[in-house]
């Protein structure tokens, strides 16, 4: 794992977040601070001030999947065909990792069967190299932005960067498209809006 050594303080890390991120993650099925593998910090278990895992950025302390997984067009490691954000999220949700590997330790926490996808990802919406979406005007989707987010108002849902093996960087929906892991809990799943009327379906997809 690349590392670096951050001077500021696990302090300052918090006071970086606004107040409100600060409140939707307290909020938040990720607010582990109540388990005592967490240190009693909300942090900790996702982000550090020092050392962090610089291939994926945002100060990571998770360990990172190395697991194999069945996509909808083949097999693949997350790293080779998933964007950076799915993978850190797959470091929980595919089984593989403990929940308290974080920090350079292993931990034996693993997720229960409420949050856990697995490896075979062939019955999920498809992400990263299964996912590209489509930057010409498409009968299917509906077109993305300069900033490659589609919807518009507060219906607005952001592509991920991934970069194949021609080092061709694609958009595509990630894990983070739809859920957001700060979040309050206003909509079930952690989505982004409320999928009623399947309007969160319906930003990408036309029918």
């Amino acid at each position: 794992m690349k590392t670096r050594n951050l001077g500021i303080s696990a302090a300052a890390v918090c006071a970086m977040m606004s107040l409100t991120a600060l409140g939707q993650i307290a909020n938040s099925r990720h607010n582990f601070s109540s388990y005592g593998w967490s240190g009693g910090e909300i942090c900790k278990p996702c982000h550090t001030p020092h050392n962090a895992n610089t291939d994926v950025g945002f100060l990571w302390n998770h360990a990172l999947s190395n697991a194999t997984y069945t996509m909808h067009e083949g097999t693949g490691t997350a790293e080779a065909n998933i964007d950076s954000r799915s993978r850190m999220c797959m470091g929980c949700h595919d089984g593989t990792v403990a929940l308290d590997s974080f920090g350079g330790t292993t931990g034996d926490n693993f997720i229960g069967p409420g949050g856990l996808i697995g490896t075979d990802l062939t019955d999920d919406h498809p992400i990263g190299s299964d996912a590209i979406y489509p930057t010409a005007t498409s009968t299917s989707y509906n077109p993305q932005d300069a900033n490659h987010r589609v919807g518009t108002g507060s219906r607005v849902l952001r592509l991920r960067s991934w970069v194949d093996s021609t080092g061709t960087e694609q958009w595509v929906v990630g894990c983070s498209t739809c859920h957001t892991v700060h979040n309050s809990g206003n909509y079930p799943h952690m989505l982004r809006f409320s999928n009623a009327s399947s309007a969160l379906c319906l930003t990408c997809h036309i029918k």
